[in-house]
């Protein structure tokens, strides 16, 4: 046999595994002095077990040397004897605990091996998921940031938990193992995003799911009995969807439902990551239950009869509850599950459209109750998607996964292969540990684990991440009542290992979080001359700003600029109101001017307005307009407005009530109208004519 050559330490196969089980595989590994030495223990043997209502399946795996090739040699399934298990939780641990001890004997009988570490994973039927709103009054704060946007989720997280604690009446601790955002408000209006935007109101809402620590706790009695380590602790959900959306998919917007005995099981992809998990209570036995009622056969029978003609066949014998012999074929069977069927779909329908917000692009089905007849165009039809885009997953062969056992193929196996390859990938890291404000915390790793995750399981309030200001007060402005916001506060600072972080930094073993309550700003405290300020009302004068004086008391006495307004004071304040006022008080002369407001010549008692052009006009002693009329001169007095033909009979003696014929107009010699205008040095020429 040639030699391989390899790095001290690795693992490499001297004699590759037989077909016959039971065939002992060795490996060797290179010490530091080079030195070959033989075991039969892979360093990457991995023991999966998924533990459900019904039964145990154990699988047995030997990862490659790359890490990048799981291969499942062998499985073992058993049946609970009683009933030891109720929808996925355990609730007789020794009887739970005899059969894993059996499954795992069995596993190392054939395979000459000892078993001492294990991968396992929680029940998704034992996920608590839960929707939540929240608001937070925003009234006068800056604008919405990532900071605020994710201390409003963890706020609504906390509400779910709260919420699932009181419904359960238990005063036991809940893993968040993910969550969605269904909407943002603003204003009670639902709006796509809330950063940077300012408004009185901000609200989300969401849906978290949970994992009650009970059922952990369980699930590590159960394997400490029967003399198991756990080295890895997934969730079936996640584990079903490693094989059946696999990491380089999850961008898409993709679902799976693990349709089992009891209970379907849903995860749903977006953006990279599993967004949201949910649970139906009805699965395959709504369907098995159907057969027996329409055949009148026992449970027992009926599911025997599913599972056959599911597999292929075409007519199945069997006795009824009468003893009577009689044949069901395909036909009849579809015909009398088609309205379980339904009911199973419009379940899986109803809760992925809810928790996904829409339809997803695709949906895969896996677990032994996805096989039932009719669901995949009872899912496509009710979804609104094409029946080629609703799929079976089968367990096959992949770039991660070789199948070397016997028999193990049908997507019942998707769970059980999904818990090794979790296991397998991810070993030493379903927990992490990690210190937040000298706390030290065990965290479930089932995704990415954020500070948010830590500081919503040791229940730390999201208020005190968000700046507040200070007190507010009352006071009188002109006899109408007037609020002073107090100052903002200073943020939350959060630190990761000692560099600023945010909400969503990731978390690693060993982190450690140091979280700075944010303040909240001091009490308002304005002074007069802030007051005045924000009533003063600005004029332009020769293209420069200046505010309109104003006269001021407060209490009813004088005061200076400085002093500052309490709560309930009575701020009085005047100020320069009329053109006339403001040309007095600001010096500017009234003899010899005139004055414009915005282009337009105004009156000393014009009422002034903020922004209003003043401009000043000089008249001058000779100001005027002089216009011959009827070959003598007519001086009429200067003005902006230019005067036109009708405005002459005010300033010359022309009778125009005694009509003598008719009135020739001329200007400069040319017909005019009475409307024309009339400039500084015209002719103009008026004269009755005979009709």
């Amino acid at each position: 046999m040639p030699v391989v050559a390899a790095a001290a330490g690795d693992w490499m196969p001297i004699v590759g595994k037989l077909p016959t089980i039971g065939t002992v595989v060795l490996y060797y590994t290179l010490n530091m002095g080079g030195e070959v030495e033989m075991s039969d223990k892979p360093a990457n043997r991995i023991f999966a077990l998924d533990i459900g209502t019904r039964t145990v399946v154990g699988v047995l795996a030997l990862g490659g040397i790359d890490r990048d090739m799981l291969e499942i040699i062998d499985m073992e399934v058993m049946e609970h004897k009683g009933r030891s298990m109720f929808d996925g939780q355990i609730h007789d641990i020794g009887q739970v605990a005899l059969l894993v001890k059996q499954v795992k004997e069995k596993l190392e009988t054939r395979n000459n091996c000892s078993l001492e570490h294990v991968s396992v994973a929680a029940a998704g039927r034992a996920l608590i998921t839960h929707r939540a709103r929240v608001t937070e009054n925003v009234e006068g704060w800056q604008p919405a940031d990532s900071t605020f946007i994710n201390s409003l989720e963890l706020k609504a997280m906390q509400s779910s938990q709260q919420q699932i604690q009181n419904t359960y009446r238990d005063n036991s601790q809940y893993y968040c193992v993910g969550y969605s955002v269904v909407a943002y408000y603003l204003d009670g209006i639902p709006i796509k995003s809330l950063e940077g935007h300012r408004g009185n109101e901000m609200g989300v809402e969401i849906i978290s799911t949970f994992l009650p620590r009970s059922v952990v706790d369980s699930l590590y009695m159960v394997m400490e009995r029967a003399g198991l380590e756990v080295i890895n602790l997934t969730l079936e959900p996640i584990a079903a969807i490693a094989i059946a959306i696999p990491d380089n998919l999850r961008m898409l917007n993709l679902a799976m439902v693990d349709i089992g005995a009891g209970t379907s099981d849903i995860a749903i992809a977006r953006g990279g990551t599993i967004s949201a998990y949910s649970m139906v209570s009805v699965a395959g036995d709504e369907v098995t239950e159907s057969i027996a009622q329409n055949f009148l056969v026992d449970f027992q029978t009926a599911e025997r009869v599913k599972t056959q003609i599911c597999s292929g066949g075409e007519v199945i014998a069997c006795k009824d509850i009468m003893g009577s012999q009689i044949e069901i074929n395909r036909e009849e069977l579809f015909a009398s599950i088609m309205p379980a069927v339904g009911r199973l779909a419009d379940e899986i329908t109803h809760s992925i459209l809810e928790y996904n917000q829409g339809p997803p692009k695709a949906l895969f089905c896996v677990g032994g109750g996805s096989l039932v007849p009719g669901l995949k165009e009872s899912l496509s039809s009710r979804l609104g998607i094409p029946i080629d885009r609703v799929g079976i997953k089968g367990l096959e062969e992949s770039g991660q996964l070789k199948i070397s056992a016997p028999g193990f193929s049908g997507p019942e196996y998707i769970t059980p292969a999904g818990i090794a390859l979790t296991g397998y990938k991810a070993t030493g890291d379903y927990f992490i540990s990690v210190t937040v404000n000298g706390k030290d915390l065990r965290l479930l790793n089932t995704k990415k684990t954020t500070i948010s995750d830590a500081l919503l399981y040791i229940d730390y309030a999201p208020r005190k991440l968000i700046p507040s200001r200070g007190e507010g007060i009352r006071f009188y402005l002109n006899g109408e009542v007037r609020e002073a916001k107090g100052k903002p506060g200073a943020a939350a600072v959060i630190r990761l290992n000692g560099q600023e972080a945010g909400l969503d930094s990731v978390l690693e073993n060993g982190s450690v979080v140091e979280v700075q309550e944010a303040t909240a700003g001091g009490k308002a405290r304005p002074t007069v001359a802030e007051i005045i300020q924000e009533e003063s009302c600005q004029i332009i004068l020769e293209d420069k700003r200046i505010a309109l004086p104003v006269k001021w008391t407060l209490n009813g006495e004088q005061a200076s600029t400085d002093e500052f307004i309490n709560e309930g004071d009575n701020l009085e304040i005047i100020r320069i109101r009329t053109l006339g006022e403001f040309i007095d008080t600001c010096g500017l002369p009234r003899e010899g001017y005139t004055y414009s407001v915005n282009g337009r010549k105004a009156s000393f008692e014009h009422i002034l307005n903020d922004g209003d052009n003043v401009v000043p006009l000089e008249k001058g002693p000779d100001k005027t307009i002089t216009i011959v009329v009827n070959d003598r001169e007519l001086k009429l007095p200067y003005r902006d407005k230019p005067y036109i033909f009708v405005d002459l009979f005010n300033f010359m003696d022309f009778d125009i009530d005694r009509a003598k014929g008719k009135i020739d107009l001329a200007i400069n010699g040319k017909r005019a109208g009475y409307t024309d205008m009339v400039k500084d040095g015209d002719d103009v020429q008026i004269h009755w004519s005979r009709v």
